[in-house]
C-alpha cells in the first residue's frame, strides 16, 4: 500500500507540474478553471491506478471451489493447501493417512493369521498344496473331521454340484483339538478382514467431509477478498489548492 500511495503521489506531482507550464503560456484561463482541470486530472490518475492495484489484488487471491473439492476428494487436506488454510486440512490429511495405516496393518495382520491356520492344515490335517482351494474349502475343514464325513453330507442333501475330488481335495484332522485350534485361527483372520471395512468407509467419508468443508471455505474465502473497497480522495483548500490524499477502505463482513 505504501509503494501504491508513493507511486500516485509521484504521478500527481508530475501531471501537476505539466499542466502549470502548460497554462502559464495561456493568460486566459482564469485561477478557477485551472485548478479545477488539475484536480479532475488528478483525481482521473489516482482513482485509476487505486483500481487496477484493487483489481490485482483480488484476482491474485481469488480461489476456485470446485479446484479446492476436487482436490480434497483425491487427497484430504490438498483442497485446504490450496486455499491457505492448513490449519484446518491438516486435521483431515492426519485422518487419511491414519485410516491408509490402518487398513495396511490389518491386511497385512489378516494374511498372516490366515496363512498360519493354512499351514497348520496342512500338517494336521494333510490338506497338501492350496493349489485351486478356495475360501469355502477351507472353511469346510473346519465343520468337518474329514472329507469322506463332508461328501456323505452332501450326498444325503442331493447337493452332487458341491462334492470334492477325493484326490484333490483330500484332508482327515488326526486331532479334533487340532481342528478346533485351526478352525479359531480361520475366524479370526476373518474378523481382522472384516475390520478393513471401517476404515474403507472412514477413507471415504474423510475425502468427502473435507471436500465440502474446502468447498465452502474457498467460497468464503473469495467473498472476503472482493469484500474490500479501495476509494481515494483529494484535499483542496478553499482557494483550491491541492492539501493531501485521503485513502478510504471499506470492508463488508
Amino acid at each position: 500500500m505504501r509503494v501504491v500511495t508513493a507511486i500516485s503521489l509521484a504521478l500527481i506531482f508530475y501531471f501537476n507540474s505539466t499542466v502549470f507550464s502548460q497554462i502559464s503560456n495561456k493568460e486566459s484561463f482564469s485561477r478557477h478553471e485551472l485548478n479545477e482541470k488539475v484536480l479532475n486530472m488528478n483525481t482521473e490518475k489516482v482513482n485509476t491506478v487505486f483500481e487496477n492495484n484493487e483489481n490485482s489484488a483480488i484476482t491474485k487471491s481469488s480461489k476456485s471451489p470446485g479446484l479446492a473439492l476436487l482436490f480434497s476428494l483425491v487427497l484430504p487436506g490438498a483442497g485446504h493447501y490450496y486455499i491457505d488454510r492448513m490449519d484446518v486440512g491438516k486435521y483431515y490429511f492426519g485422518v487419511d493417512a491414519a485410516s491408509w495405516l490402518g487398513l495396511v496393518s490389518l491386511n497385512i495382520y489378516g494374511n498372516d493369521v490366515q496363512k498360519q491356520s493354512r499351514v497348520f492344515s496342512v500338517e494336521h490335517a494333510k490338506t497338501g498344496n492350496a493349489e485351486g482351494k478356495d475360501d469355502e474349502y477351507y472353511a469346510n475343514l473346519g465343520s468337518y473331521d474329514n472329507i469322506y464325513e463332508y461328501n456323505n453330507d452332501k450326498l444325503t442333501r442331493g447337493e452332487y454340484s458341491l462334492l470334492y475330488d477325493v484326490n484333490k481335495f483330500y484332508w482327515d484332522w488326526d486331532d479334533f483339538q487340532n481342528q478346533q485350534i485351526y478352525e479359531s485361527q480361520r475366524k479370526s483372520s476373518e474378523r481382522i478382514y472384516n475390520t478393513r471395512i471401517v476404515f474403507g468407509s472412514l477413507l471415504v467419508a474423510n475425502r468427502i467431509i473435507s471436500g465440502i468443508s474446502a468447498y465452502l471455505l474457498a467460497k468464503n474465502y473469495n467473498k472476503k477478498s472482493s469484500s474490500v473497497n479501495i476509494q481515494p480522495e483529494l484535499l483542496y483548500k478553499n482557494d483550491y489548492s491541492l492539501d493531501g490524499i485521503k485513502i478510504n477502505l471499506s470492508k463488508n463482513f
